[in-house]
Parts: C-alpha cells; sequence; structure tokens
C-alpha cells in the first residue's frame, strides 16, 4: 500500500514539474505574416563616387597664420612695434633699444640708441608730401624721442615723464602722449615745444592713447578702465566710457578704425570691446582671450581687427560677428604688440617675458 502511494506521489509531482515548467515561459502565438507580393528590383548600376571639393574659408572657419619671419629671438619684451607707412621698415622695442628690420631682407638694418629705460610705444607719423616718415618713441626713462631713422639720428627728446604710450596727428605735426601721472600732452613737432597738458579726471595712469582720423579727437584708455575721448582742440573731455565689467579691467591698448567710425579696446578680463565713439555705446564684446589683452591694431581696410595676449595668441577678428577669422600661437610667450603692414597682406607680433631683458621675439606672419 505504502508503496502505491510513494508511487502515485512520484506521478504527481512529475505531472505538477512539467505544468510549472510549461507556465515559466508562457509563449504568445504569434500570427503568421501576411505574405504581400514581392517584386524583384530591377538591377541598378551603382552610381560612380563624387569627390566633395573642400570648402572654400569663410570668416565663420578660423585659419592659421602662416610665419614668414622670426625676426630674432633673445630680445627683450617687445612691448611695441609699427611698420613704416611704405612697409619697406619694422621698428621694434627691445628693452632700452630699438630696432630696426628690412622687411625685404628679413634682417636688422640698424640700432637706435638713446633710451635708457624700457620703450613702451613706438609709432611712425604719416608720410610727408616729399614722402618722408619720421618715428615718435616713448619710454619710461621720462622721455619721448623722434628719430629720422633714415640717417638714423635722434632728432629731439622731449621731456614728459614717464611715458606709457605716443600717437601722431594725421596731419603729422604733432604727437600726443600719455604718462604715468595721468597726463595727456599734446607737443608740435617744428618748433619742439608743449602746447597743451590735460590730466586725467580720475588721475589714474594713462597706458594707451590713438588720435581719430579725422584729428578732432584723442582717445585714452586708463589702468582704471575707463576711456576718455578729448577734444584734440580744447582738452575738453566729450565723452566718458566706463569700460570694465569687473573689479579691475585695464584698457591696455585702442585703436581707431581707418573710417573713426568704431574704438577698439583691449582689456585686462580678456575681452576686446568696440564702441561708437559718437555715442559711447558698446557696439560689440569679443571674449577671445585668457588673460590680458594687450595688442590691438585694425586692418588698413578696416575688414580685420588683430590682437594679442596673454594667452601668446594672436588672432584676427571679424568686427562685424566677433568670430576669429585666423589665429596662431606665439612661440610661448605672452604677445604684447600687433601691427599691420601697409598693404595688409602681413602682421607682426611681439612677444616676451615682463621686464625681463633676453627674453622676446618678433614674428611676420602672413595673412591668409
Amino acid at each position: 500500500m505504502n508503496k502505491r502511494r510513494l508511487c502515485m506521489t512520484i506521478i504527481i509531482l512529475a505531472i505538477l514539474l512539467g505544468a510549472c515548467q510549461g507556465a515559466e515561459a508562457p509563449e504568445t502565438a504569434t500570427p503568421p505574416a501576411t505574405q504581400t507580393p514581392t517584386s524583384i528590383p530591377p538591377t541598378e548600376t551603382p552610381m560612380p563616387a563624387t569627390t566633395t571639393p573642400p570648402p572654400t574659408p569663410t570668416r565663420h572657419t578660423v585659419l592659421s597664420l602662416h610665419e614668414w619671419a622670426d625676426l630674432g629671438t633673445g630680445m627683450g619684451p617687445v612691448f611695441s612695434q609699427d611698420w613704416s607707412p611704405d612697409g619697406m621698415l619694422l621698428v621694434t622695442a627691445d628693452t632700452e633699444l630699438i630696432r630696426v628690420w628690412d622687411v625685404s631682407s628679413r634682417q636688422e638694418s640698424s640700432v637706435l640708441t638713446g633710451h635708457s629705460g624700457f620703450i613702451w610705444g613706438l609709432a611712425w607719423s604719416p608720410p610727408t608730401p616729399e614722402g618722408t616718415s619720421i618715428l615718435a618713441s616713448a619710454s619710461q626713462d621720462g622721455t619721448v624721442r623722434i628719430w629720422d631713422v633714415a640717417a638714423g639720428v635722434e632728432m629731439a627728446a622731449f621731456q614728459t615723464g614717464w611715458a606709457f604710450c605716443v600717437d601722431w596727428s594725421p596731419d603729422g605735426q604733432r604727437i600726443t602722449v600719455g604718462t604715468y601721472e595721468g597726463e595727456v600732452q599734446v607737443w608740435e613737432i617744428p618748433s619742439q615745444q608743449m602746447l597743451s597738458s590735460w590730466r586725467s579726471p580720475t588721475h589714474s595712469m594713462v597706458i594707451s592713447i590713438g588720435w581719430s582720423p579725422d584729428g578732432s579727437t584723442i582717445a585714452t584708455g586708463e589702468l582704471n578702465g575707463i576711456i576718455y575721448l578729448w577734444n584734440a582742440a580744447t582738452g575738453e573731455v566729450e565723452r566718458s566710457i566706463d569700460g570694465y565689467t569687473r573689479e579691475r579691467c585695464d584698457v591696455n591698448g585702442l585703436a581707431w578704425s581707418p573710417d573713426g567710425s568704431q574704438l577698439a579696446t583691449a582689456h585686462q578680463d580678456g575681452f576686446v570691446r568696440l564702441w561708437d565713439p559718437s555715442s559711447g555705446q558698446l557696439i560689440l564684446a569679443i571674449d577671445g582671450h585668457t588673460g590680458f589683452v594687450r595688442g590691438l591694431a585694425w586692418a588698413p581696410d578696416g575688414s580685420l581687427l588683430a590682437s594679442t595676449g596673454q594667452d601668446k595668441r594672436i588672432v584676427l577678428w571679424d568686427p562685424v560677428s566677433g568670430l576669429a577669422y585666423a589665429e596662431q600661437h606665439h612661440n610661448r610667450l605672452p604677445v604684447w604688440s600687433v601691427s599691420w603692414s601697409p598693404d595688409g597682406t602681413m602682421v607682426a607680433s611681439g612677444a616676451g617675458a615682463y621686464l625681463e631683458r633676453h627674453v622676446g621675439a618678433t614674428i611676420v606672419w602672413r595673412v591668409p
């Protein structure tokens, strides 16, 4: 009897286990797929592969500047440099020296001596009717000097106090100087006399300066981030622009557009800003550099704006869109200065370690 019960129990368990295994994964019956008539596609001749031409570079494509000449290394920081109006010469500041480079041969042609302190500003005068041009240099030795570069001689030395920057009037008869003491000075070249001196309303250092193309206005940028527009004839402040948005935003550089309709400024916060000088309104703010921006220069036709900075880069910007057009790194050194060749085909950048001798270089780049 017990054997019969045991056998019956085993049979029931086997039946239950089989039922459970079948219930673990019940399958849903899939209805048979409806057969639709298919047609055999006609044999197609494969299309030949086409080669897409590379896109034409536009202002929205960041191109690379190509090095044309490395004008020496081992110099001091190149705080300033400028092309002669005829494009034949490039002058660069090297501590207290001015090096003159023959562009065609890419060789140093002469050295101008006379300053005893770092040179912060260089500016060629507009050409005279005879086609000649002279050079002004601003130094922390307390002088601005005027040079006949062709003859290699100093023509005049003006006692200005520590001079950070210098620029010429469009007629080439006067210079304006910005100083450590916050002065804006105007000197007449033929008489070698100071015509006027104005004090910054905030007494801040004037570290950038530029004469408007029509000669009516002098723009200054100060250590405290304020931009002043001065009446060049009277010395009255016609407009002040608060150019900073953070705690400190030195106006390290400024440049008028060739037609005078815009004023570009370079700032400590890494921005390049474009202003409408007639209204003082901000037109465009370009967040283009890491660290300070120092050098700033418009292309001769106004189509591009070049900037240089602490991030060791030189960048060419589209001043309408604010997009980078071309850029390049400069020898792993902060880049202090930039200038365009008169024909707009090349741009020069000067770099160096701050206030260190024998650690600097100037490179000339071809504009793509």
